[in-house]
Protein backbone atom coordinates (compact mmCIF):
# COMPACT_ATOMS: atom_id res chain seq x y z
CA UNK A 1 0.00 0.00 0.00
CA UNK A 2 0.94 3.37 -0.40
CA UNK A 3 -0.38 7.01 0.29
CA UNK A 4 0.75 10.56 -1.01
CA UNK A 5 -0.69 13.56 0.79
CA UNK A 6 -0.12 16.93 -0.62
CA UNK A 7 0.67 19.37 2.31
CA UNK A 8 1.23 22.37 0.42
CA UNK A 9 4.26 22.55 -1.74
CA UNK A 10 5.45 19.44 -0.84
CA UNK A 11 4.41 15.77 -1.01
CA UNK A 12 4.78 12.88 2.02
CA UNK A 13 4.58 9.32 0.65
CA UNK A 14 4.00 6.87 3.11
CA UNK A 15 3.63 2.92 3.00
CA UNK A 16 1.44 2.43 5.93
CA UNK A 17 -2.11 3.80 6.75
CA UNK A 18 -2.39 7.61 6.28
CA UNK A 19 -5.10 10.69 5.86
CA UNK A 20 -4.91 14.33 5.94
CA UNK A 21 -6.28 15.16 8.60
CA UNK A 22 -7.06 18.21 8.87
CA UNK A 23 -9.20 17.92 5.64
CA UNK A 24 -10.73 14.64 6.61
CA UNK A 25 -14.43 14.86 6.66
CA UNK A 26 -15.13 14.48 10.51
CA UNK A 27 -13.00 16.60 11.71
CA UNK A 28 -14.27 19.54 9.12
CA UNK A 29 -17.93 18.21 9.08
CA UNK A 30 -18.76 17.26 12.92
CA UNK A 31 -15.51 17.76 15.43
CA UNK A 32 -14.42 21.58 13.95
CA UNK A 33 -18.06 22.44 14.97
CA UNK A 34 -17.67 22.11 18.94
CA UNK A 35 -15.95 24.86 19.75
CA UNK A 36 -13.86 27.53 18.36
CA UNK A 37 -10.34 27.74 18.16
CA UNK A 38 -10.44 23.42 17.62
CA UNK A 39 -7.53 22.96 15.31
CA UNK A 40 -5.69 19.42 14.20
CA UNK A 41 -2.70 18.00 12.80
CA UNK A 42 -2.08 17.82 8.99
CA UNK A 43 -1.45 14.06 8.95
CA UNK A 44 -2.25 10.92 11.16
CA UNK A 45 -0.79 7.74 10.24
CA UNK A 46 -0.42 4.29 11.77
CA UNK A 47 2.66 2.15 11.13
CA UNK A 48 1.65 -1.39 12.84
CA UNK A 49 2.05 -0.65 16.63
CA UNK A 50 3.36 3.45 16.05
CA UNK A 51 0.84 5.95 15.81
CA UNK A 52 2.35 9.50 13.46
CA UNK A 53 0.89 12.99 14.57
CA UNK A 54 2.26 14.80 12.17
CA UNK A 55 2.32 19.05 11.39
CA UNK A 56 3.48 20.73 8.90
CA UNK A 57 5.18 24.02 8.60
CA UNK A 58 6.99 25.85 5.68
CA UNK A 59 8.43 29.12 5.62
CA UNK A 60 10.15 29.12 2.40
CA UNK A 61 7.05 30.47 0.77
CA UNK A 62 7.82 34.04 -0.05
CA UNK A 63 4.59 35.20 1.22
CA UNK A 64 5.26 33.07 4.81
CA UNK A 65 3.80 35.46 7.41
CA UNK A 66 6.42 36.50 10.67
CA UNK A 67 5.99 34.36 13.58
CA UNK A 68 7.10 33.99 17.16
CA UNK A 69 8.63 30.71 18.10
CA UNK A 70 6.32 30.51 21.65
CA UNK A 71 3.39 31.24 19.40
CA UNK A 72 4.10 27.88 17.16
CA UNK A 73 4.90 25.91 20.14
CA UNK A 74 1.22 26.70 21.57
CA UNK A 75 -0.41 26.29 17.96
CA UNK A 76 1.43 22.75 17.73
CA UNK A 77 0.33 21.58 21.48
CA UNK A 78 -2.87 23.17 20.91
CA UNK A 79 -3.02 20.78 17.74
CA UNK A 80 -2.34 17.94 19.30
CA UNK A 81 -4.50 18.21 21.73
CA UNK A 82 -7.34 19.00 19.66
CA UNK A 83 -6.50 15.67 17.46
CA UNK A 84 -6.24 13.18 20.00
CA UNK A 85 -9.30 14.61 20.98
CA UNK A 86 -10.91 13.65 17.80
CA UNK A 87 -9.88 10.33 17.59
CA UNK A 88 -11.38 8.14 19.56
CA UNK A 89 -15.11 9.85 18.77
CA UNK A 90 -14.08 9.54 14.97
CA UNK A 91 -13.12 5.83 15.36
CA UNK A 92 -17.14 5.75 16.23
CA UNK A 93 -18.93 7.81 14.36
CA UNK A 94 -17.18 8.90 11.02
CA UNK A 95 -19.05 8.00 8.27
CA UNK A 96 -15.83 7.55 6.08
CA UNK A 97 -15.08 4.05 6.50
CA UNK A 98 -11.35 4.72 5.36
CA UNK A 99 -11.25 7.38 8.57
CA UNK A 100 -13.52 5.37 11.26
CA UNK A 101 -10.68 2.39 9.80
CA UNK A 102 -7.29 4.60 10.57
CA UNK A 103 -9.09 5.96 14.27
CA UNK A 104 -9.40 2.36 15.18
CA UNK A 105 -5.85 1.68 14.14
CA UNK A 106 -4.54 4.78 16.03
CA UNK A 107 -6.76 3.48 18.76
CA UNK A 108 -4.87 0.47 19.03
CA UNK A 109 -1.69 1.67 18.65
CA UNK A 110 1.05 1.31 21.70
CA UNK A 111 3.10 4.21 20.99
CA UNK A 112 2.46 8.21 20.02
CA UNK A 113 4.99 9.86 17.80
CA UNK A 114 4.99 13.33 17.12
CA UNK A 115 6.83 14.88 14.46
CA UNK A 116 6.81 18.55 13.44
CA UNK A 117 7.95 19.01 9.40
CA UNK A 118 9.67 22.24 9.29
CA UNK A 119 10.76 23.62 6.55
CA UNK A 120 12.71 27.59 7.09
CA UNK A 121 13.35 30.42 5.18
CA UNK A 122 16.87 30.92 3.89
CA UNK A 123 19.26 32.39 6.61
CA UNK A 124 19.18 35.73 4.22
CA UNK A 125 15.22 35.79 4.73
CA UNK A 126 14.09 38.92 7.19
CA UNK A 127 11.45 36.97 8.81
CA UNK A 128 12.36 35.69 12.22
CA UNK A 129 11.75 31.65 11.78
CA UNK A 130 15.06 32.14 9.67
CA UNK A 131 17.14 31.94 12.81
CA UNK A 132 14.85 29.22 15.08
CA UNK A 133 17.01 26.23 16.02
CA UNK A 134 15.52 22.85 14.91
CA UNK A 135 17.36 21.58 18.62
CA UNK A 136 15.59 24.42 20.53
CA UNK A 137 11.98 23.73 18.73
CA UNK A 138 12.25 20.32 19.54
CA UNK A 139 13.39 20.69 23.28
CA UNK A 140 10.16 23.29 23.81
CA UNK A 141 7.87 20.42 22.01
CA UNK A 142 9.26 18.10 24.46
CA UNK A 143 9.19 20.08 27.65
CA UNK A 144 5.39 20.79 26.67
CA UNK A 145 4.08 17.05 25.34
CA UNK A 146 5.82 14.71 27.44
CA UNK A 147 3.33 12.95 28.84
CA UNK A 148 2.42 12.10 24.64
CA UNK A 149 5.78 11.61 23.54
CA UNK A 150 8.70 11.93 25.34
CA UNK A 151 10.82 12.59 22.15
CA UNK A 152 8.78 14.54 19.31
CA UNK A 153 10.81 14.99 16.55
CA UNK A 154 11.72 18.21 14.17
CA UNK A 155 12.85 17.17 10.55
CA UNK A 156 13.02 18.78 6.85
CA UNK A 157 13.46 17.41 3.78
CA UNK A 158 17.30 17.68 4.71
CA UNK A 159 17.02 15.48 7.77
CA UNK A 160 16.93 11.70 5.50
CA UNK A 161 16.20 8.33 7.64
CA UNK A 162 14.89 11.02 10.61
CA UNK A 163 11.39 10.03 9.49
CA UNK A 164 9.97 7.00 7.74
CA UNK A 165 8.14 8.28 4.90
CA UNK A 166 9.73 10.22 1.81
CA UNK A 167 8.95 13.69 1.57
CA UNK A 168 9.47 15.90 -2.35
CA UNK A 169 8.81 19.26 -3.73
Amino acid sequence: MSVDIQEGNLLFSFKFDAIKFDDSQYYREHFIKIQNGISAVDILAVDGNIGYLIEVKDYTHPDSEELKLNDLIDAIVKKIISTLSAILPMKMNAHHQTEKDLASLFCKTNEVKIFLHLELPPPTSKLQQSTWSFQNIQMKLKNKLKPIDAHPKVVAKKCPNRFPWTVSP
